[in-house]
């Protein structure tokens, strides 16, 4: 595994709320050391995803990255109690076996809290489908944020803490995958 965690941004828009709360995790887990790297739905062509033309060249190299990844991160806002369909459309290109034992979290940003309980649920089965070790998922409540200028984010102390912990946890599940501690 390269040591890099891996995010994919679900939304459709460059400054969305749900990639603002990815980017915050990513500045996190780099202040501890750890590399990341960025996908977003809108770095595909939409007929190569909904064709699921895995040779195509954005794709290919994206499951080639997923595969090389310690860890994957997906970030989406909830549409309908889940997560958006043109995430889902990208992550079915990955193959069933490339996620195995890998850490994985899901990371979610709604109006409901009822929602937010949804969406941890169906991280929860689609990590389990890859046999992936899901870390959870991070909800955030579009009150609990508020977006500045160049799109960073300022939360609320509770979702402050949620991010904190998130991002203790996901650092350790990398940790506790990687070779070389595997091997000490």
């Amino acid at each position: 595994m390269s040591g890099e965690i891996l995010f994919l941004a679900g939304s459709p828009s460059p400054s969305s709320r749900s990639s603002a709360v990815a980017r915050a995790l990513g500045s996190r887990l780099e202040a501890r050391g750890l590399r990341t790297g960025w996908y977003s739905i809108r770095d595909f062509d939409p007929a190569d995803v909904m064709l699921a033309r895995v040779q195509a060249p954005a794709v290919a190299h994206f499951v080639e990255a997923v595969r090389g990844a310690s860890a994957l991160v997906l970030s989406t806002p909830v549409y309908k109690a889940t997560y958006a369909g043109a995430l889902k459309a990208v992550v079915d290109l990955i193959p069933p076996d490339a996620l195995v034992d890998k850490p994985t979290l899901g990371i979610g940003t709604s109006r409901l809290a009822d929602h937010g309980g949804e969406l941890a649920g169906a991280f929860r089965a689609l990590f389990a489908f890859f046999r992936a070790r899901s870390v959870g998922a991070l909800v955030v409540l579009d009150d609990e944020l508020t977006l500045g200028d160049g799109g960073v984010a300022t939360f609320a102390a509770a979702a402050e803490e949620r991010l904190t912990a998130v991002a203790l946890a996901l650092s350790l599940a990398v940790e506790e995958a990687s070779p070389a501690r595997a091997a000490g």
